[in-house]
């Protein structure tokens, strides 16, 4: 039932992961890393991510990688 509701709400929602980009470190590897944020995306179907804006200046790389994998990139922070 859980994994229904979910997907129902990933069907009429943008649901996208937020991180910080590696520019703080967290226990939760997701977090600090924009590869592990795509990796996460792709594989439970979010729409994209929410970086904060140092994260993609100090990975520009990232940014092909996340076009590549069609997510969304949003950013946020005193850079922006």
């Amino acid at each position: 039932m859980f994994y229904e509701q979910h997907f129902l709400f990933m069907l009429l929602y943008q649901v996208y992961f937020l991180t910080n980009g590696g520019t703080e470190l967290y226990t939760d590897v997701r977090r600090n890393s924009l590869e592990e944020a795509v990796k996460l995306c792709l594989a439970s179907g979010m729409q994209g991510i929410v970086s904060e804006a140092r994260g993609i200046f100090r990975h520009p790389g990232a940014v092909p990688k996340i076009k590549e994998a069609n997510l969304s990139l949003l950013t946020y922070g005193t850079l922006k």
